[in-house]
Parts: C-alpha cells; sequence; structure tokens
C-alpha cells in the first residue's frame, strides 16, 4: 500500500554535519525533526508486581529500581548509531544487576567526580519495540563521567537490536522506529 511505506527526507547517505536530520511521518503527517530519544519509566518487571502491592514492595526513581529488595535495576543508554550523523538514536532502557554490582554502582551516583571507567554486566529489561524479543539480552554496562548515564553495550550477537548498535541504521531505518513508538496503534 503506497500511503504505509516511509519516505525518509534526505539526499544523500553522506550528510554534511549541518544538514538536520528531519522526516514527514507517514502516519500522522507531521514534520519530525532530530533524531528522538525514547525511554520508559520503569523496567519490565515492575509490571508483574501487582499494582495494589507496589508502594509496599518497589523503590523506584528516575534512575534506579529495587524490586522485594531482591531485584536491582539500573537506567543506561543504548545507543545506536546513524549513518551519516554524529548524534545517534538513543534508548533510555533499565537493566538488571546483581546485588554487589547493584551496591557498588550505587556508591558513586552521585559522586560528581565519578569518573569513566566501572562497568558492570546487565541484562537488558525493557521491550523495545520493532525487535524481536529484546529482554534479558546480555550486555555490559559502561559508567560515564557524572552526570550522564551509563552506556549500555550489548553482546555481539545476531540480535537485530545488537547488529543495528554495532554496525549503525540509515536515517530510514530510524523513522521507522520512530514512526513504530510515536504511532504504536498505526503499526
Amino acid at each position: 500500500m503506497l500511503d504505509a511505506m516511509t519516505h525518509p527526507i534526505q539526499t544523500t547517505i553522506d550528510f554534511q554535519d549541518s544538514e538536520p536530520f528531519r522526516f514527514e511521518c507517514a502516519t500522522c503527517g507531521a514534520m519530525h525533526d532530530g533524531i528522538p530519544s525514547f525511554g520508559w519509566d520503569f523496567p519490565s518487571q515492575y509490571l508483574a508486581v501487582p499494582e495494589s502491592e507496589r508502594a509496599r514492595r518497589i523503590v523506584l526513581t528516575d534512575d534506579a529500581c529495587v524490586i522485594d529488595h531482591e531485584w536491582f535495576f539500573i537506567r543506561g543508554c543504548l545507543e545506536i548509531p546513524v549513518h551519516g550523523y554524529h548524534e545517534p538514536l538513543n534508548y533510555g532502557v533499565w537493566l538488571s544487576l546483581s546485588r554487589d554490582s547493584f551496591a557498588r554502582y550505587s556508591a558513586t551516583f552521585d559522586d560528581m567526580n565519578r569518573g569513566r571507567g566501572a562497568q558492570y554486566f546487565a541484562w537488558l529489561c525493557t521491550a523495545i519495540p520493532g525487535y524481536p524479543d529484546t529482554q534479558l539480552l546480555k550486555t555490559v554496562v559502561r559508567v560515564r563521567a557524572w552526570p550522564t548515564r551509563p552506556l549500555v553495550q550489548l553482546e555481539p550477537t545476531d540480535h537485530p537490536l545488537a547488529l543495528e548498535q554495532r554496525n549503525g541504521v540509515n536515517p530510514w531505518r530510524v523513522q521507522q522506529i520512530v514512526e513504530r513508538i510515536m504511532h504504536p496503534r498505526h503499526r
């Protein structure tokens, strides 16, 4: 169907730095400017706790979540390079850390002198639309200088999300992702 096709506005794959990312949305017809970031308010496991029990069993902040003093989650940035642009497509995702890793991470979280370097094994705990199951993919979380959230590096597998993080995506793929996330009922 012709109206379901996506057509990003672009002149070449090798964009100049001054050319902004923009496209006309095939779903809503609006012009979207800039490469967006998408984030989720809580890890997927949050939804497994009955709503009536969440206040008692869950501690949730913008950057961390603890369920039943047993499950520990932090937020990180999973970046997908976009060919021809310096700015990546960014997913603000949730990751599960071990108790020890969470304690070490938390100890330096608010330290304004926190430097780069620390890294932790973690499981991805966010269902990202447009990909086969992304939950529980293996990752390495790399701490960045304060106040930036940590960088999430997926294990190098053949999962489509891992391939896109490793190889980057074309601008038309960013448009597909944006339309799927911003207009989920129409996809």
